[in-house]
């Protein structure tokens, strides 16, 4: 029991952890411009977390025996700081500088799951004709990739920077303290423009101290850590761990993108019941596990192609698209029954008025029979296609972490244990959709009782179906937002 109280305190003590704090698939960069009198110096820093890193680190170990030799690393950071040069503009007055590498340094760090962050520094120098002019900088590498993007600019030698349009100091210390306040709004700075005047100029930037990469602790990384546990895998383990992993699904899907709001706004708008709740939450069990599987193993075989940061908002897309079609459906077909069964109703009372009044009595009890007889029904039926198009959305955007947990647990030689643990985070997962669901069944049996208006009752499951709809379009929106669309 004491070992279960531990495990369970986890959940709510975060652990220290080497997790990347901006997450799991972030490809974050940095550069600090220092204008000197003959020449502009670029201090070039890429941070690469979990999942880049996992690929990147392939190309390092060439020899693919697991350690990096110096040989190694110098072929890497030769070959890498010329193909960064490459998607980094630095023009004067619109003439180009060429930039040239003078320093490289290569860090690997713990990172979540037993896998490994990555850390490129590159300092570049230009040669600057004279001391004047309009300066620009671009960088173009890794676009569309999440992640920081920070750059800084200050003058040397008496140098002043006029009109620049990004600060002189960072805020990340050459991105090694990201700060808590802006992990979940980071910046997305590409270019800087400046003109070179002469002046008083602010200093250049203090070195970066060494230290270890701080950020506030991530959700995810609690799930990861499961993996990484050095403890032995005794069956009291495994129990807890596995217990552990289905809370955290089940947390994980109060998180965005994982379709609440859409399964709800279904099952109170037809009529679902708690076993249609049941069947949509094992779909969703099945395609999340599925998707991490076909995931972690399409990153293993061919991570030269698929490359999961990249794949992650294309996966939200079609999620999202998957429940626009569905809500777009919903609402065609439940509108035109709503539609037809206003129509009949007032046909019905057309048939009422032609009756004499002598037989008013006899008739009121027919149109009262009839009014029963053609109501509407408590929303539409539930189709197959429907639901199971609902459960794929719900499971396919696979979590990152989980992701890590199947990577690390191959790096680690814990292969059934990680596929264990990614399944009960999907049953975590599914059980909250399911719940959702099971509730929304029964508010709309509490609903059916309530002497509502009868046009309100005709064109509520409408209402909830184009929810369904602004929801998918939601999904859509962010994930285009993401590839910077």
């Amino acid at each position: 029991m004491k070992n279960l109280f531990t495990a369970l305190l986890v959940l709510a003590v975060p652990a220290l952890s080497g997790a990347h704090p901006l997450g799991n698939f972030t490809t974050n960069r940095y550069a600090a411009l220092t204008v000197e009198a003959q020449a502009v110096r670029v201090a070039y820093v890429v941070d690469l977390a979990e999942l880049p890193a996992f690929r990147e680190i392939e190309l390092v170990d060439t020899d693919g025996s697991g350690t990096i030799d110096p040989a190694e690393r110098d072929a890497y950071t030769a070959r890498q700081s010329a193909e960064l040069a490459r998607g980094l503009e630095l023009t004067r007055d619109g003439v180009a500088l060429p930039l040239t590498p003078t320093t490289s340094a290569l860090e690997l760090a713990p990172g979540a799951g037993g896998l490994k962050t990555l850390r490129l520094e590159v300092g570049y120098r230009a040669e600057l004709p004279r001391p004047d002019g309009e300066i620009v900088f671009r960088d173009h590498n890794f676009a569309g990739r999440p992640g920081w993007q920070e750059i800084v600019a200050s003058g040397a030698d008496g140098l002043r920077l006029a009109g620049a349009t990004v600060p002189t100091t960072d805020v990340t210390r050459a991105l090694r303290a990201y700060p808590g306040s802006m992990l979940q709004a980071p910046l997305r700075v590409s270019e800087a423009h400046f003109t070179i005047a002469a002046g008083a100029g602010s200093p250049a930037p203090a070195p970066v101290p060494a230290g270890a990469r701080s950020g506030a602790e991530r959700f995810g990384d609690r799930f990861t850590a499961l993996i990484a546990d050095p403890a032995p895998l005794a069956p009291w383990t495994i129990l807890t761990s596995l217990l552990i992993a289905a809370i955290l699904g089940g947390l994980h899907a109060f998180t965005p993108g994982h379709g609440k709001t859409v399964v709800g706004a279904y099952l109170v708008g037809s009529r679902g019941t708690a076993r249609h709740a049941l069947l949509l939450g094992l779909i969703v069990t099945a395609t999340h596990t599925l998707g991490v599987y076909l995931l972690g193993l399409g990153t293993l075989a061919a991570s030269a192609w698929i490359v999961p940061e990249r794949l992650f908002p294309w996966i939200s897309v079609i999620s999202g698209l998957l429940v626009v079609a569905v809500g777009a459906s919903l609402a065609t077909s439940r509108l035109r029954a709503a539609a037809g069964h206003h129509h009949h109703h007032h046909h019905g009372d057309d048939h009422h008025h032609d009756h004499g009044h002598d037989h008013e009595h006899h008739h009121h009890d027919h149109d009262h029979d009839h009014g029963h007889a053609h109501l509407p029904p408590p929303g539409t039926p539930i189709t197959i296609r429907s639901l199971v198009a609902l459960g794929i959305s719900g499971g396919l955007l696979p979590c990152p972490s989980a992701l890590v947990v199947m990577l690390g647990a191959i790096a680690l030689g814990r292969i059934a244990f990680g596929l264990a643990l990614i399944v009960a985070f999907s049953v975590g997962l599914a059980s909250v959709l399911t719940a959702v669901g099971i509730v929304m069944v029964y508010a709309r049996g509490m609903l059916e009782r309530l002497p509502l208006n009868g046009r309100f009752a005709r064109y509520a499951p409408v209402a909830s179906a184009v929810v369904i709809s602004l929801a998918g379009i939601a999904v859509v929106v962010e994930a285009l937002a993401q590839m910077g669309v």
